[in-house]
């Protein structure tokens, strides 16, 4: 006996399928790509930005001369304005000599990063999370009127993470869509293209 040849109804949903899939796949490796680039320049931007804070902050120290003057520079900032960046400057005896309000509370000195002790290098950013926000600390050593400074800085990044959050929601929708959209081509084509199969089986 001779086997029953295939339907063209199940020939063209396989070809639905695998096109679905293929097309899935495509978009998926071009999103997944755009997404990790378009995160690593954010952050690579950002860590760049806090390198140049940590030497504009050297540059007024030097400048200054006294920590004293940086205090009050960093007092001018009122409590309920939202800091993008909070300093700290420890002299070599571990005392905080300057400070930005309420820093001590929510990002103490021990959990920044051990900086180095040469004045010239700055440490690489950690992330560190807190009450809800993501935070990118990082330090340097600095030397004003012979003698060490530690160098704090805190970059509060929570703003960067909740439209990296938003971003990705929205190459998700973009997925969906396009998903979609290849089921709807895919349908079109195969069922236009396999219309003379389809008459040739039904004669």
């Amino acid at each position: 006996m001779f086997s029953k040849p295939a339907e063209p109804r199940s020939i063209a949903s396989q070809l639905v399928i695998l096109f679905t899939l293929a097309a899935t796949f495509l978009l998926c490796c071009g999103l997944g790509v755009l997404y990790w680039i378009f995160v690593r320049h954010a952050f690579e931007e950002d860590n760049a930005v806090l390198a140049d804070k940590i030497l504009a902050l050297r540059a007024d120290l030097n400048r200054a001369g006294d920590p004293e003057t940086l205090n009050e520079e960093l007092k001018i900032l009122h409590g309920d304005e939202r800091a993008a960046y909070w300093v700290r400057l420890i002299d070599a005896g571990g005392v905080t000599v300057a400070e930005t309000p309420g820093m001590n509370a929510l990002l103490p000195a021990s959990i920044f990063p051990k900086t180095p002790t040469q004045s010239s290098s700055v440490v690489s950013p950690k992330d560190y999370r807190t009450d809800g926000k993501l935070f990118s600390l990082a330090g340097g050593v600095d030397e004003a009127g012979g003698q060490l400074y530690t160098i704090q800085v805190a970059q509060d990044r929570s703003g960067d993470e909740e439209f990296m959050k938003e971003f990705g929601a929205l190459l998700v929708v973009v997925l969906a869509f396009g998903v979609l959209a290849s089921t709807v081509i895919a349908l079109t084509v195969t069922k236009k293209g396999l219309r003379p199969v389809t008459e040739m089986t039904r004669s």
